[in-house]
């Protein structure tokens, strides 16, 4: 039982500690207290039951990540655990608390003080449901190539030459520029960061510039997959008319943001996406050694993708429900919209095939 009390010591003493706001800033969540409390709970049930139970390689494992502050690790720990379980009499926990841990708000991943809202950050293995996610060949491709070259870019970073394994996504909105960030991150098994530039934007003077070097600063440190998502909003170009108070700070703005770019190390992957490529600053456009255009699916694309959807969550849909959504819609995510709704009438009983 020496193993169980000194883990139950470790875990009790790190619920004490006060002393650093960031290193226990998760734990203010609901299921953050409740994954520790739990943790906690498992161990002093050990301890009672004595010797004829003892902790599984699971358990032991999520112990040390909750005593460590990963909490990346103890909740995959977690999973792993609800994976263990057979026991009938724990069905509906272990359903609950899957659920639980792979919905996308339980993936986010805590932040230091001066950069929530500015920076997101989540971790796409607890999230990330690749089964119901369709990629086309040239999509395909295309990730296999920003894999390939992350491993390329640490073999030039040991030779001291400077590359950023940088993508430009550009197209109509709702085509899957964020969501293919998601989906490279998932693969590489990083986190996945998002620059969020609508809050990052602030009406006082150098203060959007500061606030972005901020963020650049924490990715330069933490290897992720790194969104610059809408960045249009942000870098314009500079050729253009740049008379009045407004347009100067927004090319400062560009200026930093190309700067911070440049001090990033070569084992991040940035990725941007923009809906105008053509109101981006030409500098910063050539920043990105590979930029790939998002169009929406072709039909038999937007077939394939809506029935890998409906195959992974076990519904079926007739050929006319399913080309409805697809005639009367632009782009993929207008198709999928149409297409939850369409199921969440079917599962209240209301569908009228309308």
């Amino acid at each position: 039982m020496e193993c169980a009390s000194t883990a139950c010591q470790m875990i009790t003493s790190a619920l004490r500690m006060k002393n650093t706001e960031v290193r226990w800033s998760w734990m203010n969540a609901p299921w953050e207290k409740m994954l520790v409390q739990e943790t906690v709970s498992i161990i002093r049930r050990i301890r009672q039951k004595g010797e004829a139970m003892g902790l599984t390689d699971c358990q032991k494992e999520m112990i040390r990540a909750v005593a460590e502050n990963d909490i990346r690790k103890a909740k995959r720990c977690a999973l792993a655990s609800i994976a263990e379980d057979a026991t009938q009499k724990n069905r509906e926990f272990c359903i609950r608390y899957r659920n639980i841990l792979t919905s996308e708000g339980s993936a986010m991943i805590s932040m230091p003080s001066e950069l929530q809202d500015i920076l997101l950050c989540e971790d796409p293995a607890l999230s990330f449901k690749e089964n119901r996610y369709y990629v086309t060949k040239e999509q395909t491709d295309l990730a296999e190539r920003i894999l390939r070259m992350s491993v390329v870019s640490q073999k030039l970073m040991e030779l001291q030459v400077p590359y950023k394994n940088a993508t430009l996504l550009y197209g109509p909105p709702g085509t899957g520029k964020t969501m293919f960030a998601r989906y490279i991150a998932y693969k590489k098994g990083l986190p996945f960061c998002y620059l969020n530039f609508s809050k990052a934007v602030d009406s006082y003077m150098g203060a959007t510039s500061r606030n972005i070097a901020k963020a650049f600063t924490y990715v330069a440190s933490n290897p992720c997959v790194f969104l610059l998502d809408e960045v249009d909003a942000i870098s314009c170009n500079r050729s253009k008319d740049m008379s009045d108070g407004a347009s100067k700070e927004i090319g400062r703005v560009t200026i930093t943001l190309m700067q911070e770019f440049d001090r990033l190390p070569n084992d991040v992957i940035v990725l941007g996406a923009t809906n105008r490529l053509d109101i981006l600053d030409e500098a910063f456009i050539s920043r990105f050694p590979i930029k790939k255009e998002m169009l929406p699916f072709s039909e038999q694309e937007s077939k394939a993708m809506v029935k890998k959807f409906l195959a992974d969550i076990g519904y079926v849909f007739s050929e006319e429900e399913i080309m409805g959504a697809i005639r009367k819609n632009q782009d993929q995510r207008e198709i999928m919209n149409r297409v939850v709704l369409v199921l969440a009438e079917k599962i209240a009983g209301g569908y009228d095939g309308e």
